[in-house]
């Protein structure tokens, strides 16, 4: 089964919100709809392989199950927004990025300072600014025919995304070429298309979110044991993925960090797949 990114969405919402600074994540998809604002410098979206730049005012639509990364430039903010139940008819926009004539950047961070305060009824009037926001852009952009069922390439390349999860990056480069039914050349083509990163780099920060788990349960364990638990074939260059990752070597990993990376996780649980150097604003 594949499995999605779940988010936590307060009681009687339908929309989650968040504003961000230097907003980096892998990729990664989920069953809602979503919308990216620049607010302030530049923004590279990656969407089902194809690469688009966000200046200040620009938004991206990101309609449900598209898979998607985001990498900001230093300095760089974004809010985003992800919503359910609205919008099911079979039409999405015809180009996903589109100038902000919606004050779509003042209108989330409305959503945002509703989320915030919590004041009463603040969940019906979160739905109520979305629903509007929205309904304001699918009149004034222009639109499409929604595609009848993802492309299967796409839902198998989904399926391979959770079982690398799974597998902790324990999988090759020609196992997962042929789960792809891809020639080599081409997986690797594919893979950094999708993904903006090598295959090899993927499995390594699957490998040092393991390492950092083992780490931080405590467990007495020496270096070389957890190198080779996490799949790296020296400690030299454990040591040197593990702090190009993280930031830290791993025997001076700070008490009770957390990479946040993983970009699928079983049903029922939450996930926020944003990096660490995303700074929540």
């Amino acid at each position: 089964m594949i499995q999605q990114e779940k988010r936590a969405f307060d009681a009687g919402a339908k929309v989650w919100v968040q504003r961000y600074e230097n907003l980096r994540n892998l990729a990664h998809w989920h069953f809602e709809d979503e919308l990216v604002v620049c607010q302030g410098g530049e923004v590279r979206l990656t969407l089902n392989g194809c690469i688009f730049d966000l200046a200040e005012g620009d938004c991206a639509f990101i309609s449900r199950e598209s898979v998607h990364s985001i990498a900001g430039a230093p300095g760089s903010r974004a809010a985003v927004a992800q919503f359910v139940g609205l919008f099911d008819a079979p039409l999405r926009l015809r180009a996903p990025v589109f100038a902000d004539r919606y004050q779509a950047g003042a209108r989330l961070d409305e959503l945002d300072r509703e989320c915030r305060e919590k004041r009463p009824f603040y969940a019906e009037k979160m739905n109520a600014l979305i629903t509007s926001l929205m309904a304001d852009v699918f009149r004034g952009e222009p639109l499409a025919e929604q595609a009848e069922a993802a492309q299967p390439t796409l839902a198998r390349y989904k399926q391979l995304l959770l079982l690398l999860e799974q597998q902790g990056g324990e999988c090759t480069f020609e196992e997962a070429a042929d789960f792809m039914h891809m020639s080599p050349a081409y997986f690797s083509r594919y893979f950094k298309k999708m993904t903006g990163l090598t295959f090899s780099s993927y499995l390594n920060v699957l490998r040092v979110d393991r390492a950092v788990e083992l780490l931080a349960g405590g467990e007495d364990i020496t270096m070389a044991d957890l190198m080779a638990r996490c799949g790296f074939n020296t400690l030299r260059n454990f040591n040197r993925v593990f702090k190009a990752v993280t930031g830290y070597a791993p025997t001076s990993l700070p008490a009770g960090f957390s990479l946040d990376r993983r970009v699928l996780l079983s049903q029922g649980s939450t996930f926020d797949p944003t990096l660490d150097t995303s700074v929540v604003l």
